[in-house]
């Protein structure tokens, strides 16, 4: 069936003239008319009646309207569905994001991912929280990958702890205890990564008021892990930075205990663009996450 007829037949009965449906469709009166002409000739009835002042349905066009209109609405719905696949399965999505979880948690997702989904293209940059937080907020990345943003509008998809541990070298005085109590820290020079811009490390510290001697800073965690090795200072980080490197320190967890959150954040999940939303629900589910149930 003719979709341009059923809109010509609907627009004139709800607008009650040719004229004025014509008006809205962008037809002549006559364009109009003949369109609903057309579609009385294909089912054989007439569904309106002409008069002078307009138009009204007959028995059988009030039947059928609401049927009519119920067929116009699913072409707009298949319409919103393709224009919204098109979208899902083409587009870039940027991911700023700690470096722990670049290298041990992403790499498997995204290749799973990219391979259901080819056209999406996925950027990555590894950064601290600070530089995080500024990237979601000013659009440059459309989610993160790292502990709870300060912006309590972002969407929060928590998915699993990291603890916090003291990385200090194998000479250390405390390096044969079970943990190392976070109040040494206020007689240790500090080696802090990330420039020196690691929020979670502050954040703790401040916590327990401590005021840190900081020593060194340095870009890479890894570097820091190396001038802990060298006796230069002690370090303070989540564990997940650790794993996978073979260094010559005494890695502890903390006295008292401390861990951070880690989740998925963006700004909203109900208004990320198609693709983007498509990455955060199947990582999501990937990583045992759950996202609350918007039905309600």
């Amino acid at each position: 069936m003719d979709i341009l007829k059923c809109k010509a037949f609907v627009t004139s009965v709800d607008e009650g003239s040719f004229t004025a449906a014509g008006r809205i469709m962008g037809y002549t009166p006559s364009g109009i008319s003949q369109l609903v002409s057309a579609m009385e000739s294909e089912f054989g009835f007439a569904l309106l009646v002409r008069k002078s002042n307009g138009v009204v349905p007959t028995k059988q066009g009030e039947y059928i309207y609401p049927l009519v209109q119920e067929y116009i609405d699913k072409e707009a719905a298949i319409y919103e569905a393709a224009t919204e696949l098109s979208g899902m399965y083409k587009g870039n999505v940027m991911i700023a994001t700690y470096a722990s979880i670049a290298a041990h948690r992403l790499p498997a997702i995204i290749r799973e991912f990219t391979d259901l989904h080819p056209s999406i293209n996925i950027q990555i940059e590894e950064t601290t929280k600070n530089r995080i937080e500024k990237l979601v907020a000013s659009g440059k990345a459309d989610l993160s990958f790292c502990s709870r943003l300060p912006n309590q509008s972002y969407e929060w998809i928590p998915f699993d702890t990291d603890e916090m541990v003291a990385i200090l070298p194998k000479d250390h005085p405390d390096a044969r205890l079970e943990r190392y109590p976070i109040k040494n820290c206020r007689k240790e020079d500090i080696i802090m990564p990330s420039e020196g811009d690691d929020a979670d490390v502050r954040e703790l510290l401040k916590k327990h008021g401590i005021v840190p001697n900081i020593r060194l800073t340095t870009l890479e965690n890894y570097t820091a892990i190396n001038m802990v090795a060298k006796g230069l200072g002690i370090g303070i980080m989540n564990k997940g930075i650790t794993i996978g490197w073979d260094t010559d320190t005494a890695i502890l967890p903390l006295d008292p205990p401390s861990s951070i959150e880690l989740g998925i954040s963006l700004p909203s999940l109900d208004t990320a663009a198609p693709a983007v939303k498509e990455f955060v629900c199947f990582a999501a589910e990937k990583l045992g996450a759950k996202i609350e149930d918007r039905s309600a």
